[in-house]
C-alpha cells in the first residue's frame, strides 16, 4: 500500500533510482507539458522511449515506469491496448516541485540529510509502526519488533531531527520524523503504561500497597521519584 504524499514518494523514488529515475520523470513531464491532447493520458511508453533516445539515452524505462506506478504511486495507467500504454501523473505539480528542488540543492550538508533520512527507509518504518498500532493486544513478537525499531532506525532518525530543522529545504524531513516519533510514542504507551505492562514482574503484595513506590524512577541523587519535590 502506498503511503505519504506524492512529494515524499517522489523524493524516495529519486533516491532509489538516482539519475535514471530523474531522466524518466523529467522527460515524462516534458512530454506531458507538450501534449495538447490529454485524452489518452499525459505520456506514452513509445513517446518516452523516443524522447530518451533523441537525447542519447538508450535504456528501457519499462521497469522504472512499473515502479513509479506500482511501488510509489506517482503515476497511474490511463490507457492500455496491445500496442499502446499511457500514464497520467497523480499530481504533476508535486513531482515537478521535487525535481526542481533537487536540481537547485547544491549544499552537500542538505543532500546528506536527505540521503540519511531515506536510507533509513521511513516508509517501511511507518508501515511497521502502523501495523503494530492497529493491534488491540501486542504479542511478544510485536514488542520485539518495536524495540528493534526504536534502538535502530528511530534512534538514528531522532539524531537526524535537529539537523533537519536547521534548513528550509529539509523541514518536510523534520515533519516526517516528528510524525514517526509521535506514532512510536503512542505504541510505547500502549506497551508500558497498560495495566498488563505495569503489573508485570510486581509481586501481589507490592500491587496491593497503598503507598506503592515500585514504579518510581530512582534518581542518582537519592530521590525516590521524579515527582519528589524535596
Amino acid at each position: 500500500m502506498v503511503t505519504g504524499s506524492v512529494r515524499d514518494r517522489t523524493i524516495e523514488f529519486l533516491l532509489k533510482f538516482a539519475d535514471k529515475g530523474r531522466l524518466v520523470i523529467s522527460n515524462a513531464i516534458e512530454i506531458t507539458e507538450e501534449n495538447e491532447n490529454l485524452e489518452l493520458g499525459d505520456f506514452s511508453y513509445k513517446a518516452l522511449v523516443e524522447r530518451l533516445q533523441s537525447k542519447g539515452f538508450y535504456f528501457d524505462p519499462k521497469m522504472i515506469l512499473r515502479s513509479l506506478e506500482k511501488e510509489y504511486g506517482i503515476i497511474e495507467t490511463s490507457y492500455k491496448s496491445t500496442n499502446q500504454h499511457w500514464w497520467r501523473f497523480i499530481d504533476k505539480d508535486q513531482v515537478l516541485e521535487v525535481v526542481k528542488d533537487q536540481e537547485e540543492v547544491e549544499d552537500p550538508k542538505i543532500r546528506l540529510i536527505f540521503l540519511k533520512f531515506y536510507s533509513l527507509d521511513p516508509k517501511e518504518i511507518e508501515k511497521k509502526l502502523e501495523f503494530i498500532n492497529r493491534k488491540v493486544k501486542l504479542s511478544d513478537v510485536d514488542k520485539k519488533m518495536f524495540r528493534t525499531l526504536i534502538f535502530d532506525q528511530i534512534s538514528q532518525l531522532t539524531e537526524l531531527y535537529e539537523d533537519a530543522l536547521q534548513y528550509e529545504e529539509t523541514q518536510e524531513v523534520a515533519k516526517r520524523i516528528q510524525k514517526i516519533l509521535t506514532l512510536a510514542y503512542t505504541i510505547g504507551r500502549k506497551i508500558y503504561v497498560s495495566r498488563e505492562g505495569i503489573n508485570k514482574g510486581l509481586s501481589e503484595k507490592e500491587g496491593e500497597r497503598e503507598n506503592n513506590y515500585a514504579y518510581s524512577l530512582r534518581l542518582p541523587n537519592g530521590k525516590n521519584n521524579v515527582n519528589d519535590e524535596s
